[in-house]
């Protein structure tokens, strides 16, 4: 014990704190515990946490909306009345060739008509009647109904049906832009334009304006046209009834217009007609007019007891102004146009073509329009029906070179009776076929120096992926063997266009270019059922079968490149819009030429030598010249054919010095064309094109410098070697024109060569099977007279055989020949009959007679004499090798 003591007192003073001893009396006395809190407290600790935590939050999110709205919001905001007044009819102009002044085309009614009526001149009944069934609260909220859009938002919230949220200001504002995407974004836009456009018009400005756009069916925009159209009478006549009738219809106009032919169930069942809809619908705004203090009971039920009498019969049709065919295209392309610069809606579009005081400077040439439509008219210019009884269609497009202008354009065959039918040469979309070869195949090829016109490829199968030889040339099996590029285009060969895309531009290089050169609509890939379709492959950039198709406008501006030196320019159908605004015109859309240097000079110069002998031809078709219908008197001319699977699609595509056209045919609903050897798209390209072109001057293509003529063989795209006219098909030397980059310098023709020249014997021909002679010799033997002996080269290389196919060219091949044998006439040293003056005689005709042999005179003495002395030739019984016979 008195240890530990003494250890204690060690510390006591000790100098380190930590070892100190606390005294009793130092040691602190323990706190008492505090009682612990109630749960109330604790609650409100958490409600405390929490209202700070989403008070911080709720300041962010408001600090990042107020930032959105600013920034994403208020830019989209500014909604002017000005852009929107509706004036005079707007009308189309075309340009007077020999003047150059613009000549009236057309005035342009659209497919909506519109009226322009006052505020003051409509009776008081149609606004109120608006008013009552749309926004009841419009006169007094500041473009948006507070109340109406928190109850769509709880009652979206609560899976109840949503009513209608939006104000006659936001639905105003949706009819003007045409902005009716269902995002927050949108929503959010809409109520800040509302609020924004009320605090700049005053609410008769804006019910006005409301109720002159509103769409109330059978083409009409505001009750102007509406009154007219439905009722017969200006809107200053109207009843109560028809108002109220009037404005039932803008909320589903298929459903309530009079003039609907849709019918629909009631809650009970029964199946109403539109006219009924439509009446019911007027009588429930009546009841809210009743119930608001607009109308009296009195007048309530009279209105009610009203018959409606509309100015059309029910089931009646309406007459409608058919435009022309490019009228049409123009309004469809302006149409787009101001769409995308100004954001207008399509039922404000109807108004604006319509009444909006436009000015459209076309580009059509009525000459050529004329002559198109005068031939597109004639059924007997396409006179075919398919089994099923479908009437051939057809579509053209034809542009001007130079400018890129649309000069002409028609949509279908016959005479047009409606609008905003199948336009085939400006939306409508078909399979180009072979058609679509220069530019996804041949010109990439070239632009690239990868091939030269000249260049050889085998026309013979590429593989079997199918079973069977693929790819099968038009007109079945028909395979030329070793053919030059430009006379694979030229006879439309498949089996050229598929090496090239599989060997030498790939199937991703070919898409790329034709999309982006040419602007081809290709497609990259898509989702169709359970599989994906592309465009990037070897059969769709080699031969056409595209996944979606091409519109004869496409065709024709891509192929407008080539006579245009390498240029593309974007097809237009008008030059200028623009708009009347207090008697003078202001600049809506300028529209000037836009073109792109896509080729080199030197690829469209190719392009034009090879696309001008697809149509040189002799006029048959069995010369080669694919497109030789299209032919024209007078006038260069070049293109390319297209024909599709199961002969659906014939297209030809061509071009002057001066234009471009672009032609399809084909049935509405796939079927076999049943043409014969007739290609119905070439014939109808130069009916028009002959009389677009009279009078013209017989212009060349673009023309370039630096050619270099080349003598080459046709069997190797090399130069020509001392043996190509030896071939057995007469000479295959030919001379053309190329660039320097493509010359084969050196590089000497490697088919014919001095291994595989023979003599051959013209007194034994090689026969088919029929009997019938093939053209050929077979090898002369050693007992073949010198006169009946002739010295060919047979092209000698390599091909490896793909299933039962045969190219044209196989039987002139060496090892071909070679395996026929020798001459089957002189096989055996010819008798000589015994001469009576000979000197020798009588002498043994039974034995041989050598060359040495006196008398013999069988083959000739290389020294002369005649007798055969002095010679060492061996006898001709020995085996001699050919090429030592004397």
């Amino acid at each position: 014990m008195s240890d530990q003591n003494n250890n204690n007192s060690l510390y006591e003073n000790s100098e380190y704190p930590s070892r100190q001893r606390r005294t009793a009396d130092q040691h602190p006395r323990r706190r008492p515990r505090k009682k612990r809190g109630s749960t109330g407290n604790t609650i409100l600790k958490v409600l405390g946490t929490l209202f700070l935590v989403g008070l911080c939050t709720g300041a962010v999110l408001c600090c990042f909306g107020a930032y959105y709205v600013q920034t994403v919001i208020l830019p989209e905001v500014e909604v002017s009345m000005d852009d929107f007044q509706l004036g005079e009819n707007s009308v189309m102009y075309y340009q007077d060739k020999e003047t150059g002044r613009y000549v009236e085309m057309t005035t342009l009614l659209s497919s909506t008509s519109s009226v322009w009526v006052d505020l003051e001149e409509m009776p008081k009944y149609l606004p109120q009647a608006a008013v009552a069934i749309e926004d009841q609260r419009f006169y007094t909220h500041p473009g948006v109904d507070w109340k109406r859009t928190a109850k769509a938002v709880l009652d979206m919230f609560l899976g109840n049906d949503i009513s209608g949220g939006s104000t006659i200001t936001q639905q105003l504002i949706k009819n003007m832009t045409d902005y009716n995407e269902t995002t927050v974004k949108r929503k959010v836009t809409e109520i800040f334009r509302a609020i924004r456009f009320t605090q700049n018009n005053s609410k008769d400005d804006t019910l006005e304006m409301y109720l002159n756009i509103i769409p109330l069916g059978a083409g009409c925009e505001g009750v102007g046209s509406a009154s007219l159209k439905y009722f017969g009478k200006p809107v200053s006549e109207l009843t109560l009834a028809e108002c109220a009738s009037l404005v039932g219809i803008t909320n589903n106009p298929s459903k309530y217009g009079p003039y609907s032919f849709a019918k629909s169930k009631t809650s009970t069942g029964e199946v109403w007609d539109a006219r009924q809809w439509n009446k019911y619908r007027q009588e429930v705004i009546l009841g809210e007019m009743l119930k608001q203090g607009m109308i009296s009971q009195e007048e309530h039920d009279e209105a009610v007891a009203q018959e409606l009498v509309f100015v059309r019969a029910e089931g009646e049709e309406a007459e409608t102004e058919i435009y022309n065919w490019y009228e049409e295209t123009v309004i469809s392309d302006v149409r787009a146009d101001l769409k995308e610069k100004y954001g207008f809606s399509d039922s404000r579009l109807d108004q604006i073509m319509a009444r909006g005081g436009l000015r459209i400077y076309t580009c059509m040439d009525p000459e050529i329009q004329a002559i198109a439509e005068a031939v597109y008219e004639d059924r007997a210019n396409l006179n075919y029906t398919s089994k099923s009884g479908q009437q051939m269609q057809s579509s053209i497009t034809i542009i001007d070179n130079e400018t890129g202008d649309v000069a002409a354009i028609v949509g279908r065959f016959g005479e047009k009776t409606e609008n905003r039918g199948m336009n085939y040469a400006n939306a409508a979309k078909r399979q180009p076929g072979s058609s679509i070869k220069p530019l996804t195949v041949y010109a990439p090829a070239l632009e690239k120096g990868l091939l030269s016109p000249i260049s050889v490829l085998d026309d013979y199968p590429y593989d079997t992926r199918t079973g069977s030889a693929w790819p099968l040339n038009s007109g079945g099996n028909r395979y030329r063997g070793l053919t030059t590029l430009k006379d694979g285009l030229m006879r439309s060969a498949n089996t050229i266009a598929v090496r090239v895309v599989a060997d030498y531009v790939t199937p991703q290089e070919s898409f790329s270019f034709g999309k982006d050169k040419f602007k081809l609509d290709l497609v990259d890939a898509v989702q169709s059922g359970d599989q994906i379709m592309s465009d990037i492959d070897i059969s769709p950039m080699a031969m056409g079968g595209l996944t979606a198709g091409v519109s004869s406008r496409t065709m024709a501006q891509a192929y407008a490149t080539f006579p245009s030196a390498g240029v593309y320019t974007y097809s237009r159908t008008y030059t200028r819009v623009t708009q009347l605004v207090d008697g003078e015109e202001v600049v809506l859309l300028e529209n000037e030429p836009e073109k792109e240097q896509v080729l080199k000079e030197s690829t469209a110069y190719y392009m034009n030598t090879m696309l001008q002998r697809v149509i040189s031809g002799s006029g048959v078709s069995g010369d080669g010249h694919t497109g030789y219908e299209a032919a024209l008197s007078g006038m260069r001319a070049a293109g390319k054919t297209g024909t599709t699977s199961d002969n659906f699609d014939r297209w030809f595509v061509g071009y002057t010095p001066y234009y471009t056209a672009a032609v399809w045919t084909g049935y509405e609903q796939n079927e076999k064309m049943k043409t014969g050897s007739a290609n119905p798209a070439a014939v109808l390209w130069k009916k028009v094109m002959s009389q677009v072109h009279e009078g013209l001057e017989n212009k060349k293509f673009p023309e370039v410098s630096g050619l270099k003529q080349v003598t080459y063989c046709l069997d190797s795209g090399l130069l020509a070697g001392e043996y190509c006219a030896l071939d057995p098909r007469g000479s295959r030397v030919a001379t053309d024109y190329i660039f320097p980059e493509d010359y084969p310098d050196g590089r000497t023709c490697t088919v014919h060569t001095a291994e595989s020249v023979v003599k051959v014997c013209v007194d034994s021909p090689i026969l088919n099977e029929d009997g019938t002679e093939t053209g050929l010799y077979h090898i002369a033997g050693p007992y073949c007279p010198e006169e009946s002996l002739r010295e060919v080269c047979y092209p000698n290389y390599e091909r490896e055989k793909v299933g039962s196919a045969v190219a044209q060219d196989e039987m002139y091949r060496f090892d071909v020949v070679e395996a026929q044998g020798t001459c089957t006439v002189h096989t055996e040293a010819p008798v000589v009959q015994p001469d009576p003056s000979d000197p020798n005689f009588p002498w043994d005709p039974s034995q041989p007679v050598g060359p040495n042999d006196p008398g013999s005179g069988s083959q000739t003495d290389p020294s002369g004499s005649g007798s055969g002395s002095g010679s060492d030739s061996p006898p001709p019984s020995q085996d001699i090798p050919q090429d030592q016979w004397p």
